[in-house]
């Protein structure tokens, strides 16, 4: 069989396309790939990720190499997963595909054990995180008055959360226990943070899920007894509380959190006694931050 030269095979990928408009992005998603991330409690876990890779592409290509951006992801498989080794991907990403942003992003379980609330048994919940990373090359002028292109990073963390909601209003209205029983619904809050990048401040994912269940105090258990049972029918009791009413904990606990330059929080019921679910997004306001459109 004769050795073909892969230099001598045509590229129609870098050939003009026949629209010359620029694409925003264009990338892969829903790659999975092994990943090691280090713990807050201490060691390493070995997990499985599902990655989403995009660039920009100039009007005057007419694509991109696909299997360039897993290339590029490659080498780092086997490294311990933090902003810094984010960042360096991207780099790569912006060098290889000649391009001016790059987007990652990794999503994925992380273990955390639970342990019930009065009869301490001990068992995992997975908690849906993700790590999202964004690098653009900007024309600026010096203080030599001369164009310059420099290179901006921004990195996200983002934790999705259960809890319980208790509805005020049933409870209001059955408070007798002899009118009715009030209802509950599974509920979530997702979080999505900027990391400040001139802070010296580690934030890990457990601070953000610790955050969230330290201001709603509805939370749920893996294993439950009856002693944990009743207490957390107690704990609802006596801490009932709308979508409105979770969401303004969290965002109040956010505004506090050190480390972190922008948040947003989107809050979801599923109600029990409605066909429709119950919802609240709540965003720090920053001048070109996060705003509704983040959870479309």
């Amino acid at each position: 069989m004769a050795y073909i030269n892969s230099n001598d095979l045509p590229d129609i990928q870098q050939s003009e396309p026949k629209i010359k408009m620029p694409i925003m992005e264009v990338g892969v998603e829903n790659v999975e790939v092994p990943f090691i991330l280090e713990s807050k409690y201490g060691g390493f876990h070995h997990m499985v990720a599902n990655v989403s890779m995009r660039t920009s592409l100039d009007s005057s290509i007419r694509g991109i190499s696909m299997s360039r951006l897993l290339l590029t992801l490659k080498p780092y498989l086997d490294l311990p997963l933090k902003s810094k080794l984010i960042r360096e991907i991207l780099s790569k990403l912006l060098e290889s595909i000649d391009t001016s942003t790059a987007f990652m992003k990794f999503e994925f379980r992380l273990p955390i054990v639970r342990k019930s609330i009065l009869s301490q048994n001990e068992f995992p919940i997975y908690y849906k995180c993700r790590f999202e990373g964004r690098a653009y090359k900007v024309r600026v002028i010096g203080l030599d008055h001369k164009e310059h292109i420099e290179t901006y990073y921004r990195f996200f963390e983002g934790v999705t959360v259960q809890y319980a909601s208790y509805c005020p209003c049933s409870a209001e209205l059955s408070c007798s226990g002899s009118e009715g029983y009030p209802h509950n619904q599974r509920s979530f809050a997702n979080v999505l943070v900027e990391v400040d990048s001139d802070t010296k401040y580690y934030l890990w994912l457990e601070d953000l899920i610790e955050l969230v269940e330290s201001r709603i105090k509805t939370l749920p258990y893996p294993v439950i007894k009856r002693i944990d049972e009743k207490e957390i029918g107690k704990i609802a009791k006596e801490n009932p509380l709308f979508v409105e009413d979770a969401i303004r904990e969290i965002s109040e606990g956010l505004e506090t959190l050190p480390g972190i330059s922008d948040w947003i929080v989107k809050c979801v019921h599923e109600e029990s006694i409605h066909t429709s679910e119950a919802i609240a997004i709540n965003y720090k306001g920053n001048h070109g931050g996060f705003d509704g459109r983040w959870f479309i």
